[in-house]
């Protein structure tokens, strides 16, 4: 886009806001006031046609905005934030209450006119150069191609952005670069401009600086790069850096070589995946990348970025299990460790929201999450040095949901009058058995008692299997509470043993205007994407007659009330927001549709990631519909997407199965694709995972030495070495 001088002014020069408000003497006489002042469109967060590029390394998190029209919101801005503390958008710090993120873009000048990227004209990309995460965005400036590569370095809180400018005309133009540092006002109060060193600098809530070895001139919020006249054919390049309490000195004793060969080697040992469709090898990179960049050093996440500004166990366990699978582990065992010395009450609770609730409201899946999450760091990493640091701890929580208050000892299943999304008495939800706290429970408890072995718990280990055990049996088969009815899984049963298969609030007209719990007069409970967690977990045989009729049930839940695809978290007559599909919901159903063999709806929900709106970026919004504010918040990217994605193709599709004694590998290939080739890491020791397709039979190869499989299974001792699989299935 071209800029008019006068209008250029606004964005480089020394011109404050008061560029933007009419003057004169008609204004200063009363008449023609201005209008009011309005939030700048930067300020929404999931318009429609946004979409953000996540880069960090658990030091200072980033994202690109891209957007398709300028009322959507600004192309290529960028939003900077500290993993440490979450914040909503307007809170990010280069975001202006009145310009949005207009400033943080690169500005190209060329022959004295000034470009910035546009929507049209302009390609944003995932590039991952020698491993490295990076978004490459190309644009034109006039006569020129202007490239600009932006990466994180996995050890420095610093954002390194390479540009190279060509010139693709027919004669020399004069050109040059500027780059502004506008911060947040709420959070920087203070500004310096050291002209000789050529650094930029806002501090306050925290230190900035912007810095380049090819800067020509700072000014006020302003760097300038010079390139003089290129000619017809030739390149420029120059590197901007901005960095997050890290001074420019600390910065160049390093350098950019090194910290590139660090972050290189990082990202090397990390898993890869290969399956020759770009759009599912796009799905796993993107939330690879994500993971890492959202989660803070000291394991704090937000459960939805720019929404919730909270935290959840269950959110955080699932993705500390995304995170291990990924080749995070210093990010999966910062989470876990964050929730134990954080986030586990004295008696096992564990915080709902950055709390705690009383008992009847307590989010009772939560504890067998983290128990899942804790037992899958442990046998990806044969780690458990975080189970003999906090054993008694995580008694209490594999304990809390045993009380008497949760369990009824003759059915072992656990009640109260909460449910998997968040509703509770207040929403119609009344006292009973939840289908989604006794899959994770069933679970959350079996691994636990492999924990307990490991740590010579004997007693744990006897008590926690009994239980585990006799909730499964009620949850299958008891004649009167199990949760299947009608031959499949139904979401709620109460304490009399009625399915409950409606919502009635107490009170319709409390919930948010307009949405279906507020004005539908009948809200129904089932089906719930949450009833198929029992067959993405393998609780039951996912090609069984209740999986395929629960399975079926789903159907129900696609385009439910729109046309564009994806799965709701259950059914919308009972739902306190606006109608719409959730990605990680959606997530549940396709990993439970992969077990039941079921490709075609598995590649269904897949497709529909790739083309929502943040499927370029890979990015997902938690849901897609409209959302009334107040009382909501705005809707965020939700983390625990990321985290069902990586979970899908490695335990999924890949099969890989490490248990406290051995790995199982179950591979199975979605339909279209032939061959997957991946790298992760068991036991800190690199797998080379082959997969292929192969009519003619099915066998391995571990190491070069061929080993048969049993029901389509490889079982292998952990690897005390780097280890090269294939296997023909």
């Amino acid at each position: 886009m071209k800029i008019e001088r006068r209008e250029f002014l606004k964005y480089v020069g020394t011109g404050t806001v008061a560029t933007t408000l009419p003057v004169g003497p008609s204004f200063l006489q009363g008449q023609n006031p201005p209008q009011a002042q309005r939030l700048h469109q930067d300020y929404q967060s999931n318009t429609r046609g946004l979409e953000y590029y996540f880069l960090g390394n658990g030091l200072i998190m980033a994202a690109i905005q891209t957007s398709t029209s300028p009322e959507a919101g600004t192309h290529c801005g960028l939003l900077v934030m500290s993993p440490d503390h979450f914040g909503r958008k307007m809170s990010t710090f280069l975001y202006h209450p009145e310009r949005g993120l207009q400033n943080s873009r690169l500005v190209c000048v060329l022959d004295r006119q000034s470009y910035v990227p546009v929507p049209g004209s302009s390609t944003i990309q995932w590039e991952y150069p020698n491993d490295i995460p990076t978004v490459a965005i190309v644009w034109q400036a006039g006569d020129c191609r202007v490239e600009e590569k932006v990466f994180c370095p996995i050890n420095e809180p610093a954002l390194i952005r390479e540009i190279k400018i060509t010139n693709t005309g027919l004669k020399s133009i004069e050109a040059s670069a500027v780059m502004q540092l506008y911060p947040n006002l709420m959070f920087f109060d203070e500004y310096e401009v050291d002209r000789k060193n050529l650094v930029l600098t806002a501090a306050g809530y925290r230190k900035m600086q912007l810095f380049s070895p090819n800067a020509s001139a700072v000014g006020d919020r302003h760097m300038t790069l010079s390139f003089g006249e290129i000619a017809p054919g030739k390149e420029v390049t120059a590197v901007i850096t901005l960095t997050l309490n890290y001074p420019r000195e600390k910065f160049e004793r390093k350098g950019i070589t090194r910290m590139k060969q660090e972050t290189a080697e990082y990202w090397r040992r990390r898993a890869h995946l290969e399956t020759g469709h770009d759009g599912l090898n796009h799905l796993f990179n993107s939330s690879k990348t994500s993971l890492r960049a959202v989660v803070a050093r000291s394991g704090k996440v937000d459960g939805g970025v720019w929404q919730y500004n909270l935290e959840w166990v269950r959110d955080q366990a699932i993705q500390s299990v995304g995170c291990v699978m990924s080749g995070h582990v210093d990010a999966a065992q910062a989470i876990l460790r964050r929730i134990l010395t954080r986030s586990i009450g004295n008696e096992g609770q564990t915080v709902e929201a950055s709390r705690h609730r009383p008992p009847e409201t307590m989010e009772l899946d939560q504890n067998g999450a983290l128990l899942f999450g804790l037992w899958s760091y442990w046998v990806w990493t044969g780690d458990d040095s975080l189970m003999k640091n906090y054993w008694r701890k995580i008694q209490k929580v594999a304990n809390y949901v045993l009380q008497p208050v949760f369990r009824d000892p003759k059915i072992g299943l656990v009640k109260n009058s909460r449910e998997l999304w968040e509703r509770d008495p207040n929403f119609g939800v009344k006292e009973g058995y939840e289908l989604a706290y006794q899959s994770f429970n069933i679970i959350g408890l079996h691994m636990a008692s492999e924990m307990a072995v490991s740590q010579g718990d004997q007693a744990s280990a006897q008590r926690w299997t009994s239980a585990s055990e006799l909730m499964k049996e009620s949850f299958l088969h008891h004649p009167q509470f199990s949760l299947v009815e009608d031959g499949r899984f139904v979401k709620r049963r109460l304490v009399s043993g009625e399915v409950q298969r409606t919502f009635e609030p107490p009170r319709r007209e409390a919930m948010p205007a307009g949405m279906p719990l507020n004005v539908e007069s009948i809200s129904y409970c089932d089906p719930d994407a949450g009833n198929v967690l029992p067959i993405a977990f393998e609780i039951i045989d996912a090609k069984s007659t209740i999986s395929l009729k629960t399975l079926e049930s789903m159907e129900h839940l696609w385009n439910q009330r729109w046309d564009t695809g994806g799965y709701a978290r259950y059914d919308v007559s009972s739902e306190p927001d606006s109608p719409g599909p959730w990605p990680f919901a959606t997530m549940f159903i396709a990993r439970a549709y992969h077990e039941a063999g079921n490709d075609e709806k598995v590649w269904r929900a897949l497709n529909w990631l790739l083309e929502v709106q943040g499927g370029k970026s890979g990015a997902w919004f938690e849901y897609y519909g409209d959302r009334p504010t107040p009382p909501l918040p705005p809707v965020g990217i939700v983390v625990w997407t990321w985290a069902e994605i990586v979970i899908f193709f490695i335990h999924h599709v890949l099969g890989v199965r490490p248990s406290p004694r051995k790995i199982l590998i179950r591979p199975k290939l979605l339909s279209g694709i032939d061959r997957v080739k991946s790298t992760l890491f068991v036991h800190r020791h690199e797998v080379a995972l082959d997969v292929q397709r192969d009519p003619a039979g099915q066998w391995a190869r571990v190491n070069g030495k061929r080993m048969p499989l049993k029901d389509q299974t490889l079982e292998l001792p952990f690897p005390q070495r780097n280890t090269t699989v294939e296997i023909h299935v």
